[in-house]
């Protein structure tokens, strides 16, 4: 019998990535996954296949997925994964925690943001807005002090990528704001 854990501990990105599969995909193998993975969420999170197949025998290990093997005729028996009560405990307090500072786990909630709730996405959008502000105050207040010649000219050309990134994703977060503010299906 697998191991539970007595308290819930942060997940990492990878494992929360791996329970959100199982919480939206239900039971499943560790090669279904990576078909999932290849099909959507591997354009904001993509593990190594070898990383996914040692990840789900630690997740059951720590009780936040459980395991049972399937006989099969033809091939080899499999083993599916399922998420557990603890695992879906952890994965909503990955869910909840803000870090603006981590943008692909950013992703990866908003990308998996079915499971859970408008208000909790409202929130880290709002914090990925307010370091995207912070971050472009940053950079226009270095931009007048570039002298845009010799070594400066080309520290400047990747200060206006900053500075146009930072604008674009400005605007992505207040049009996304507004969209998880409106009715939607």
């Amino acid at each position: 019998m697998p191991a539970t854990t007595t308290a819930t501990r942060t997940l990492t990105t990878t494992e929360a990535a791996v329970l959100s599969l199982l919480a939206i995909e239900g039971e499943n193998s560790g090669y279904d996954l990576l078909k999932y993975v290849q099909k959507a969420i591997g354009y904001v999170w993509a593990p190594a296949r070898s990383q996914l197949y040692s990840l789900l025998p630690r997740l059951v290990k720590d009780g936040y997925a459980r395991s049972r093997s399937v006989a099969q005729a033809e091939r080899p028996d499999k083993t599916l994964y399922k998420i557990t009560r603890e695992g879906r405990r952890a994965l909503d307090a990955w869910l909840t925690h803000v870090d603006p500072d981590d943008r692909a786990a950013f992703q990866l909630r908003l990308f998996v943001g079915a499971l859970t709730d408008d208000d909790v996405l409202v929130h880290h959008v709002e914090a990925f807005r307010n370091d995207t502000a912070e971050r472009l105050a940053e950079y226009r207040g270095i931009e007048p002090t570039n002298s845009r010649s010799g070594p400066d000219f080309y520290h400047y050309l990747l200060l206006r990528r900053g500075i146009q990134q930072a604008e674009l994703d400005l605007e992505w977060a207040d049009w996304v704001l507004r969209e998880l503010r409106r009715p939607h299906a």
